[in-house]
């Protein structure tokens, strides 16, 4: 949750830094971004071959990559570069930010969860 909050709120003052600007360099600077992002997405599909060819997962990362490029363009308010494609449930589930509880062990949720702790003393180091 925090990191899609992160992202929304770049994307929000990209946006208004980007309305700043004339019709000719709003359409250079989109130009510029995603001829940028198909760079950035070519290196990434041979770094995502390197790391994960021998696990048989490279298909499910770069699902997973396309996905956040697309989220990345939506969040700056302009149109996606990739189709749709079903990323696997599981990583989805890892990145949900939906519902209101809170799961310590996996520290997920939508929520944020106030840590309870006690002031540190001398007796705290006394084991």
């Amino acid at each position: 949750m925090d990191e899609s909050i992160h992202g929304v709120a770049v994307g929000f003052f990209a946006q208004n830094i980007f309305k700043t600007f004339s019709t000719e360099k709003q359409q250079e600077l989109t130009l510029w971004g995603y001829e940028y992002l198909l760079d950035l997405y070519q290196n990434e599909m041979k770094y995502t071959d390197d790391l994960y060819a021998e696990t048989g997962l490279s298909p499910e990362v770069k699902k997973y990559v396309r996905y956040n490029a697309n989220k990345a363009l939506m969040n700056l308010g302009l149109d996606t570069m990739f189709p749709d494609e079903e990323v696997n449930p599981v990583v989805m589930n890892g990145i949900s930010n939906t519902g209101s509880t809170y799961d310590f062990f996996s520290q997920k949720g939508a929520t944020y969860a106030v840590a309870k702790v006690a002031p540190i003393t001398d007796d705290t180091f006394k084991f």
